[in-house]
């Protein structure tokens, strides 16, 4: 599975650039789903976003004790990115496919009831630095 690159365009503070970020941040998510390895987002999340924190302390969980997940690919067909807060923050509203999430035991028994495919919306808040984009809000919208 080949790690997701951030692309040229997401290094950049514009519509274009918070668009490509949002989607290089939701291939490093499903990255994560499929492989366990939540580094990428963790570069490029803030501390203080909690439900990014959630979703990467749920990988680990999943993913611990010689658990693996079976599924979770993310795709985003729709990315739309809008001003921010501030002249550094934007917003990107995603759509977010999500294919169905099994986690296994080290026996390959189910752990728990599978997680259903989904097809929602997402608002991710970023913030443009001298290191790039940095997520500081994510959250479903409903």
């Amino acid at each position: 599975m080949p790690v997701p690159v951030l692309p040229e365009a997401a290094k950049t503070n514009s519509k274009e650039g918070v668009e490509a970020f949002a989607r290089y941040w939701f291939q490093a998510l499903s990255y994560a789903y499929e492989t366990g390895d939540t580094s990428a987002i963790k570069r490029t999340t803030g501390p203080n976003c909690v439900f990014c924190n959630g979703l990467q302390e749920s990988i680990g969980q999943s993913w611990a004790d010689g658990k693996w997940i079976v599924g979770g690919r993310i795709e985003t067909p729709v990315v739309a990115g809008k001003p921010g807060t501030g002249p550094e923050s934007r917003q990107a509203t995603v759509q977010v496919i999500q294919q169905q999430i099994e986690i296994r035991k080290a026996d390959g028994t189910l752990y728990q009831e599978a997680t259903d495919a989904s097809n929602s919306g997402s608002q991710l808040v970023a913030t443009f630095n001298s290191d790039g984009w940095m997520v500081t809000d994510l959250g479903l919208i409903r």
